[in-house]
C-alpha cells in the first residue's frame, strides 16, 4: 500500500511539474516585403503535432511546453522560418518572399509531397487562376497552362468538355483521356459542366510514372487531382464573385459568294448537263435578287449573355473548419436558343478531436444545356445553312411564313432552330466523408479511411415539330418527341495505414493502401410520333397500334465495373538532398477474364537537390537546382465492359423473339501496359527572378487495343485484342521569370513547350490500318492523314492534276493507290506565353496558346466548293474556276471528275490564340480599412480574342482531326467583374 501510494505521488508531482512547465506564446506575423500582416500563416512546434494558424490581424496563440520549443512559421509564397521561443512569451515574426520553389507542396490524390521529394513530373496550377474565366467546362481553361497537357476544344457550345491529353495520345483504340480525381473521387470528365470551377483550390498535373503509378490501371494516361477549398482558423471570411459580359462571333475565313456574285457564277459559268443559266433568270430577275443578302451569319447567330455569381463563408478555429459556398452560372450561346444554366452548392467541413479528425467534402449542382447540332453533313443542321442557304432568298415569304430554298430543298434554318427544342439537364453530387486517426502506440503512425462518391443523373428532352426536317422527313411528317434517362454511381473506398518520421539525416514518408471502385449505369429511352396536336412534350404523343405505325421505340442498358487494388507508396530521404521514391500497385479489374484480370505495376524515382552540395554552397546567382529521374509502368483498362466476353443482344426474326450473337469472346484480353521514362532538372536563381523545368520522357504503350480483322466467313468484321506498340517521346521545357521587379512595379514574362514524338513501333499481322481518310502504321506517327496528293491543275484541260507516289510525277487520272502519309491530326508541338505587370493594385494578365505542326481535313470546303452543288451556297475561291485553255487557277474545271479524298482540303492547324486578357483594380487597403471591407478587386477581361490562323473555317481547333460541316466555333467573350471579400 506504501508503495502505491508512492506512486501516485511521484506520478501527481511530475504531472504538475509539466503542467506548470506549459505557457502560452502570442505574437504576430507580417510580411517583410509590404509590412502587412499575413492572414492565414501556419505556427507549427517543431518536433511535435501542435500548431495553430493567425488571424486576419496576422496574430496566433500557442501553447508549448518548457523553454527549449522552437516555433516554425510559414506562409504561402513566404520563406519557412524557425524561432527559437526561450524564455518569450510573445514573439513577432517577419516572413521574406519565398526565393525556393521547392517548398511547394504537390497534392498527389492519396499523399501530399513537398516538392523537393518529389521525383516525378508534377505541374500545380492555383485554382484562382482560372475560376473567373467564363467557360462551361473548366478543362477548357487549362489549354496553355502546363506544359505537357494539351486541351483542345472543339466546340464553342457553351458547357462542351474539352479533349485534353497528356503527353501525347498513348492508345489508338483505347481512352487517352485523363483521370480526374476530385478530393480522392474519381469524376467522369464529360460532367464538368455541373461542376464550379470557384471552388477548386488547385490542380496537380501528374504526368510521369512516378507520379501516376499509384493509380495503377487508372494512371496510363496522366492524372488531374483536383483539391477544393477548405477553411482555415480565424475570422470567419465572406466573398462574392460577380460577372457579366457577352460572347459573339468570331470571324470566318471560310468566304462565300454573296448574291450578286453567285447569281453571276449560275448565269455565266458552264457546267455539265445544265450549261448557263439554269434557273433562266432574266435581267430583272438578278437585279431584283442582286440586291438581296439573308446575312444568314447575323439572323442564326447573336451576341450571347454570360453572367455569374458566387457567394463563399470560410473559417473555423485550430479544431474546426468549414468552406460553404453558392454559385449561379448562366451562359447564353453565340447560336440562338443554345447556352447553360448552372446552380451549385458546396459544403466543406473538417473537426479535429484528440487523436482523431473527421471531414466531409461535397458538391452537388444543377445544370441544363440546350445545345444543337454540329459537325456534321445533315441538311437539316441550322449550322449547315449557313453555308449551303442561297444567298439571295430570304427566311420569310411575303405573307411572313417561313421559306425553304426551293432550290435545293434546303430547310429554313430559322425554323428548324425556333419550332425544334430540348435540353439536357444533369444533377450531379460529388462528396467524401473521411476518418483519420493518429495511432498512440507509435509516432508518425496514422490511419485513414476515406469513403467517396460521384454520381449524375441525366434527363434529355428533345421535341421535332413536324413541320421541320428533323421532325418530318423521318417520321413520315408526324413528328416526334425523345425522352432519355441514365443515371451513373461510382463510388471509392480507399483504407490506408501512413507512417512519416524523421531522425537525424533521415526522412521517411510511407503507406500501404486498399481500394475499391465500382461503377454502376443504367439507362432507358424513348421515342414517340403522331405529334399532330397542340402538345409539344409526351402528351402529344399519338397511341401507337399495329395499325397507325406510330408504335414508339424504346432503348435501356444497364452496366456494372469494378476495380479492386492493393498498393503501398514510400518516399526516403537523406540529408534533405536525397530522395529516393518507390511505389507498387496491383488491380483486378472485372472488365477483363478470369485469367488476364490481375496486373502489377510499379515505379522508382530519384531525387537530388544539388544546390544543397558544398560546392554550390558559394554560387550567389543560383538558388535552386534539382535534378530528377523516374521509371515505373502503368496500365489501361479503356475497353468496354464487355470488351473481353461474348454478347448476345435480343432481336426478331419473322416475328419470333430470339438471341443474336453480336460479338465474340477473347479470354486472352489483357491490359494495355505503359512503360514511362522521365528525367529533368528545376532550378531558380538570381534571388527567385528566374526559375523553370526542363525535362525530357519516352513513353511505351505495349499490347496496344486494336481491332484485328477476321476472316469474312466468321460474320464478325474485326475484334478488340491486344496488338502493336506505341511510343511518345518528347520535350517539357517552362520557363518564369522577373524582367522588372520594385516596390511598386513588377513585370514578368515565361511560357511553356512541349514537343510530343509518336511513332507506332509495331502491329504484328497488319503493319497498315486504314480507317478512312486515317492510317495507323508501323513506323509512322498514330492517326495519320492518308491521301493522294493534289497537284493543282492542268492549264489546258482544266483537270485536277494528283502526284504519284514516288511524289514527282503528275496525272490526271486519280488513283487511291498513290495515297501517302500527308501529316498528323495530332499537334507535336504546342503550349502557352504569357506576360504580367503590376503596379500599385493595377494588375494587367496576358495569355497565348499555342500548337502547330499538325494538319486538318476541311470536309466544310468541299459543301461549298464541289461544282455538283452549284445550286446552293457556294464559296467565293469557286469564282476562280478553270473556264478556257490557259487559265492558271487552283480550282478545276466544273468538267473534272471530282475527288475530295485529296490535300487539296488539307489545311494547316497551326494557331497562335489571344486566350486570356484581364485587367484589374485591387483597391487599396487605406480606404478599404475605413469601409470594414478586407479586398475590392474590379476587372475586365477577354477569351479568345484573337487566334493567328489560316484555315479556312472560324477556328483551326478541331480534335478529331477532320471537319465534316456545321462548325459552332469557340466562343469571343467579353466580361467585367467583381470580387468582394469580407
Amino acid at each position: 500500500m506504501k508503495k502505491l501510494l508512492l506512486s501516485f505521488l511521484v506520478s501527481l508531482f511530475f504531472s504538475q511539474l509539466i503542467y506548470a512547465q506549459e505557457r502560452v506564446v502570442t505574437g504576430k506575423v507580417t510580411s517583410a516585403k509590404e509590412g502587412t500582416p499575413v492572414e492565414g500563416a501556419t505556427v507549427r512546434i517543431k518536433g511535435t503535432s501542435g500548431a495553430t494558424v493567425t488571424t486576419s490581424d496576422g496574430t496566433f496563440r500557442i501553447t508549448i511546453q518548457g523553454n527549449n520549443a522552437v516555433l516554425i512559421v510559414s506562409g504561402v509564397g513566404l520563406a519557412e522560418k524557425e524561432v527559437a521561443v526561450g524564455n518569450s512569451s510573445n514573439i513577432d515574426v517577419v516572413l521574406e518572399e519565398a526565393l525556393k520553389t521547392l517548398q511547394e507542396v504537390f497534392v498527389t490524390g492519396y499523399t501530399t509531397q513537398n516538392k523537393r521529394q518529389v521525383a516525378g513530373s508534377i505541374s500545380k496550377l492555383s485554382g484562382d487562376e482560372i475560376k473567373m474565366q467564363p467557360v462551361g467546362s473548366f478543362d477548357q481553361a487549362l489549354q496553355g497552362k502546363v506544359p505537357g497537357l494539351l486541351s483542345q476544344s472543339q466546340s464553342g457550345q457553351p458547357g462542351a468538355a474539352a479533349a485534353v491529353s497528356i503527353r501525347g495520345k498513348g492508345s489508338i483504340n483505347g481512352t487517352n483521356t485523363p483521370l480526374y480525381v476530385v478530393d480522392g473521387v474519381q469524376v467522369n470528365a464529360a460532367d464538368f459542366a455541373t461542376v464550379n470551377p470557384g471552388d477548386i483550390e488547385s490542380y496537380n498535373v501528374l504526368k510521369d510514372a512516378s507520379a501516376t503509378s499509384i493509380y495503377g490501371s487508372r494512371g496510363a494516361n496522366g492524372v488531374i487531382v483536383i483539391t477544393t477549398k477548405k477553411g482555415s482558423a480565424g475570422k470567419t471570411q465572406i466573398n462574392y464573385d460577380f460577372q457579366v459580359g457577352y460572347s459573339e462571333l468570331p470571324k470566318n475565313r471560310l468566304e462565300l459568294m454573296n448574291s450578286a456574285e453567285k447569281l453571276d457564277y449560275e448565269v455565266n459559268y458552264d457546267r455539265p448537263l445544265y450549261g448557263t443559266n439554269p434557273f433562266g433568270w432574266t435581267q430583272a430577275d438578278i437585279d431584283s435578287l442582286g440586291k438581296i443578302n439573308n446575312n444568314l451569319d447575323k439572323v442564326l447567330f447573336r451576341k450571347g449573355l454570360t453572367h455569374s455569381h458566387q457567394l463563399s463563408a470560410s473559417g473555423g478555429n485550430d479544431k474546426t473548419k468549414f468552406y460553404l459556398s453558392l454559385s449561379y452560372f448562366d451562359q447564353e450561346g453565340i447560336v440562338l436558343t443554345t447556352g447553360l444554366k448552372r446552380y451549385t452548392g458546396r459544403v466543406n467541413i473538417e473537426n479535429s478531436f484528440g487523436d482523431f479528425k473527421v471531414g466531409l467534402n461535397s458538391a452537388f449542382g444543377y445544370s441544363r444545356l440546350i445545345n444543337t447540332r454540329e459537325n456534321d453533313a445533315y441538311i437539316g443542321s441550322p449550322l449547315n445553312a449557313v453555308r449551303w442557304f442561297n444567298p439571295y432568298i430570304t427566311l420569310y415569304d411575303a405573307d411572313g411564313n417561313y421559306q425553304d430554298d426551293f432550290l435545293q430543298g434546303q430547310p429554313n434554318p430559322l425554323r428548324e432552330l425556333l419550332e425544334n427544342f430540348g435540353n439536357s439537364d444533369q444533377l450531379k453530387g460529388i462528396g467524401n466523408i473521411y476518418l483519420e486517426y493518429k495511432i498512440p502506440l507509435l509516432k508518425g503512425l496514422k490511419f485513414r479511411t476515406n469513403l467517396g462518391a460521384d454520381y449524375s443523373d441525366n434527363d434529355v428532352f428533345a421535341y421535332f415539330d413536324r413541320s421541320t426536317d428533323q421532325g418530318g422527313q423521318a417520321t413520315g411528317n408526324s413528328g416526334a418527341v425523345n425522352r432519355a434517362y441514365s443515371k451513373n454511381f461510382r463510388y471509392t473506398s480507399t483504407t490506408s495505414f501512413a507512417y512519416q518520421n524523421s531522425w537525424g539525416d533521415h526522412d521517411l514518408n510511407a503507406a500501404i493502401f486498399n481500394e475499391v471502385i465500382e461503377n454502376k449505369f443504367k439507362s432507358f429511352g424513348f421515342s414517340g410520333f403522331g405529334l399532330l396536336g397542340p402538345f409539344k412534350n409526351e402528351a402529344g404523343i399519338t397511341p401507337g397500334s399495329p395499325t397507325n405505325n406510330f408504335i414508339p421505340t424504346v432503348t435501356g442498358n444497364g452496366t456494372r465495373n469494378a476495380l479492386l487494388s492493393y498498393f503501398a507508396d514510400a518516399v526516403y530521404g537523406f540529408r534533405k538532398k536525397y530522395y529516393l521514391n518507390a511505389g507498387f500497385r496491383r488491380d483486378g479489374s472485372s472488365r477483363l477474364s478470369q485469367d488476364k484480370k490481375w496486373a502489377n505495376f510499379a515505379q522508382v524515382g530519384f531525387s537530388w537537390i544539388i544546390s544543397e552540395e558544398n560546392f554550390l554552397s558559394k554560387t550567389e546567382w543560383l538558388n535552386e537546382l534539382k535534378w530528377k529521374v523516374s521509371y515505373g509502368s502503368v496500365g489501361s483498362q479503356g475497353v468496354g465492359n464487355f470488351a473481353s466476353r461474348e454478347l448476345l443482344n435480343s432481336t426478331v426474326y419473322n416475328g419470333t423473339a430470339g438471341l443474336l450473337l453480336t460479338s465474340l469472346s477473347n479470354p486472352n484480353l489483357t491490359w494495355e501496359r505503359k512503360l514511362m521514362f522521365n528525367s529533368g532538372v528545376e532550378f531558380t536563381m538570381f534571388r527567385g527572378r528566374l526559375g523553370g523545368t526542363v525535362e525530357v520522357y519516352s513513353n511505351t504503350t505495349n499490347d496496344l487495343f486494336l481491332d484485328r480483322q477476321l476472316s469474312r466467313t466468321s460474320g464478325f468484321p474485326s475484334i478488340t485484342t491486344n496488338l502493336g506498340k506505341l511510343r511518345n517521346q518528347g520535350i517539357e521545357v517552362s520557363l518564369r521569370g522577373d524582367v522588372f521587379k520594385s516596390k511598386d512595379f513588377t513585370w514578368s514574362l515565361g511560357g511553356n513547350y512541349t514537343y510530343n514524338k509518336n511513332k507506332i513501333i509495331s502491329q504484328p499481322g497488319q503493319p497498315e490500318n486504314v480507317q478512312g481518310l486515317v492510317i495507323n502504321k508501323e513506323g509512322e506517327r498514330a492517326n495519320s492523314l492518308y491521301l493522294v496528293r493534289y497537284a493543282g491543275v492542268d492549264p489546258q484541260t482544266g483537270n485536277s492534276l494528283y502526284y504519284k507516289t514516288d511524289g514527282k510525277t503528275t496525272t490526271d487520272v486519280y488513283d487511291p493507290s498513290d495515297r501517302v502519309i500527308v501529316g498528323t491530326i495530332d499537334p507535336p508541338h504546342y503550349g502557352g506565353l504569357f506576360t504580367d505587370f503590376s503596379y500599385k493594385g493595377i494588375e494587367l494578365n496576358v495569355l497565348f496558346s499555342y500548337a502547330f505542326g499538325n494538319v486538318i481535313y476541311n470536309n466544310d470546303r468541299i459543301n461549298v466548293e464541289f461544282p455538283g452543288y452549284w445550286y446552293s451556297g457556294l464559296a467565293k475561291s469557286v469564282l476562280r474556276e478553270w473556264q478556257n485553255p490557259g487559265d492558271v487557277t487552283d480550282i478545276p474545271s466544273s468538267f473534272d471528275d471530282f475527288q475530295g479524298n485529296t490535300t487539296r482540303f488539307v489545311e494547316s492547324g497551326d494557331y497562335l490564340r489571344l486566350r486570356n486578357v484581364t485587367l484589374s483594380y485591387n483597391l487599396p487597403q487605406s480606404l478599404l480599412s475605413r469601409l470594414k471591407i478586407r479586398s475590392i478587386r474590379v476587372f475586365a477581361q477577354g477569351q479568345n480574342l484573337y487566334v493567328w490562323h489560316k484555315f479556312q473555317g472560324y477556328d483551326p481547333e478541331i480534335v478529331t482531326g477532320s471537319l465534316s460541316g456545321a462548325q459552332y466555333p469557340q466562343l469571343k467573350t467579353i466580361t467585367f467583374g467583381l470580387n468582394i471579400g469580407l
